[in-house]
């Protein structure tokens, strides 16, 4: 009978070869598993994020609606006491700082 040598290795370092070889695949395997859930949690994250976006934009002419009802309520509450649901108080600025 003729003894085959497998690339200079024996039986026992063929054997420690493929123990290897098999501990790599499976270290690898759970580490592209692990990777593979932490993106499937972002990808929930990122679409819970869009949705609230999404849920609490408010239009700009909306906005806009709102900044000429506080600029009527600032002129009303200014021009005289009691006039507007904003409270403003009359002040006056003598001097200006100079440092």
């Amino acid at each position: 009978a003729v003894k085959r040598d497998i690339g200079g290795m024996g039986k026992v370092g063929f054997g420690v070869a493929v123990g290897i070889a098999t501990v790599t695949c499976v270290v690898a395997a759970v580490v592209v598993g692990r990777r593979v859930r932490r993106r499937r949690k972002w990808m929930r994250v990122v679409g819970v994020l869009k949705e609230l976006d999404q849920a609490c934009q408010t239009p700009l002419s909306r906005l806009r609606q709102v900044v000429d009802a506080m600029a009527v309520e600032m002129h009303a509450g200014l021009a005289s006491e009691g006039g507007s649901k904003l409270k403003m108080l009359l002040t006056y600025v003598d001097k200006l700082p100079n440092g």
